[in-house]
Formats: structure tokens, C-alpha cells, sequence
């Protein structure tokens, strides 16, 4: 082996050696952050909130479960924060993941998984969908809705569009708020969904509402009569607001229209 050769192997190897050491790092600290937004959840649990653990092992996960406190129950919604937020995150949606259930509807709330820094992992993300969607199957919830943010809302139309059976599209419906605009595949999945969808935009970027363009081209296309696309100004952070906010009250509504919880033969959730 010459000397350049040597230097140039040994340069790669200090290459692949840095790479794996800061997945590593990466997953580590995805990991510790695991683990303290479980010990703050469990510190700030209160009217009735509970924490669950979902999965097994170094896949499991926590959600943030709130029983819905009506003599008229709806149903659940299963909440899908963006890429990067905890369960609880204070911009959005938390006040509709603590209002909703005033108004008969449950809620648990889950993070997306961190695979190697901010990638995500498509199987593990569906998996764990399913699993969220399973314990609600358990707590005795079938009429089930979506409510994804950001990324969320792309990972929500795509476990629907991928594993939603022909036969469970009555028991189910999809909530998008400010969608990413980097999936290129959304509005295709959005076509190809039978089901009640909300298409909610308050991004006045224009990247941001020429995708909402797309999405409900696509709608359109696919002669979707039960898509609903509102476009509202941007709304500022109501962390712990004591009355619901126009956000809040526009998805509610849309709940009570399009997704009021009724009577039916349902299937349960299949990882």
C-alpha cells in the first residue's frame, strides 16, 4: 500500500468513525430527551391527565391521554405533533388536545419519532401510529380522527393512505394544520382517501399556500366531497388560554359537522 493510499484510508475511517460516533450522539440525546419529557409530564399530570407507554423496549414511547368529560361522547382524536415537539408542545395544539375533551371527544397527544437527529424513520413512524391507534381501540374508542401538524399532518394522510382498509373509512377522519410543504407526495395521498378530511392553513408563506394549491387540486380531482380546506391568519401561541381561541373553536366545529360519533361495526387497529 503506497503512503497516499494509507493516509487516504485512514482518513476514511476517522471519517466513518466521526459519522457513527454523532449518530450516536444524535440517538443519545433523542433518548434523553425521551426520558425528561416523560419525567415532566408526569410532574405536570393534572385534571385527569394521564401518561401512557406505548411499545416495548428502546421502542417505546410516551402519549399523553385526556378522557373526554361529556354525558355525550364523540369519539377520540389522536394528536401528531410536528417533527421535533414533545406530546405537550405549548404552540397550536395543545390548547385543542386540553379543550376537545370538554366537548366530548378524548384525546392523546404523541411525539414522531427522532431516528439519527431530526430523520424520521417511515416504519417506525407508522408503527407507531398504529400502536397510538390501537390503545384507543382499547380504551373502547372507534369514530377516530387525526389531527396532525406540520409534519404530523403528512404522517397522518400517509398511515391513512397506506393502512386504512376500505372498510374502517367510516370510522375514521383526518385533521391537517399548516401541513409541511417538503412532501412532494402529499396531495396523492390526500386523493386517495375516502374520508372526512380538514385541511387547515394559516401559513401565508407562498410556498406554503401553493401547496395547499396542490392539495386541494388534488381534492378536486379525485372528486373528494368531503374535504374542507380553511385558510385563517396565523394565530399566536395560547399556551394555557382559559377560553378557546378561533383555531380551537374552527377544528371543533368541523369535529361536530363532519365527524360526530355514532353507531357502526368497526375493525380495530392492525400493527
Amino acid at each position: 500500500m503506497t503512503k497516499r493510499s494509507l493516509l487516504l484510508t485512514v482518513s476514511l475511517c476517522a471519517l466513518l468513525a466521526v459519522s457513527a460516533f454523532s449518530r450516536a450522539e444524535a440517538l443519545g440525546q433523542a433518548r434523553a430527551n425521551h426520558l425528561n419529557d416523560l419525567a415532566q409530564a408526569r410532574a405536570n399530570a393534572q385534571n385527569g391527565e394521564e401518561v401512557v407507554i406505548l411499545g416495548e423496549g428502546d421502542n417505546a414511547f410516551l402519549g399523553l391521554s385526556l378522557q373526554q368529560r361529556t354525558a355525550t361522547p364523540q369519539g377520540a382524536v389522536l394528536i401528531l405533533h410536528d417533527q421535533g415537539h414533545n406530546p405537550d408542545w405549548p404552540v397550536l395544539l395543545q390548547q385543542a388536545r386540553t379543550y376537545l375533551p370538554d366537548v366530548g371527544w378524548n384525546t392523546l397527544s404523541i411525539a414522531l419519532p427522532l431516528v439519527g437527529g431530526y430523520a424520521t424513520d417511515a416504519e417506525t413512524t407508522l408503527n407507531r401510529i398504529a400502536l397510538a391507534l390501537q390503545r384507543l381501540n382499547q380504551d373502547g374508542q372507534f369514530n377516530l380522527v387525526i389531527l396532525g401538524y406540520g409534519e404530523g399532518a403528512y404522517w397522518g394522510a400517509r398511515y391513512l393512505s397506506e393502512r386504512l382498509q376500505p372498510d374502517q373509512e367510516i370510522g375514521y377522519g383526518l385533521m391537517m394544520v399548516n401541513a409541511k410543504t417538503i412532501e412532494p407526495d402529499l396531495p396523492d395521498l390526500i386523493g386517495s382517501l375516502n374520508i372526512a378530511i380538514l385541511d387547515w392553513v394559516s401559513d401565508d408563506d407562498p410556498a406554503a399556500l401553493s401547496a395547499a394549491d396542490n392539495r386541494r387540486a388534488a381534492a378536486r380531482r379525485n372528486q373528494l366531497e368531503r374535504f374542507t380546506q380553511i385558510r385563517d391568519p396565523g394565530q399566536a401561541s395560547f399556551y394555557n388560554q382559559a377560553t378557546p381561541n378561533r383555531t380551537t373553536r374552527r377544528l371543533w366545529g368541523w369535529l361536530r359537522t363532519r365527524m360526530a360519533g355514532r353507531e357502526g361495526e368497526v375493525r380495530t387497529v392492525e400493527e
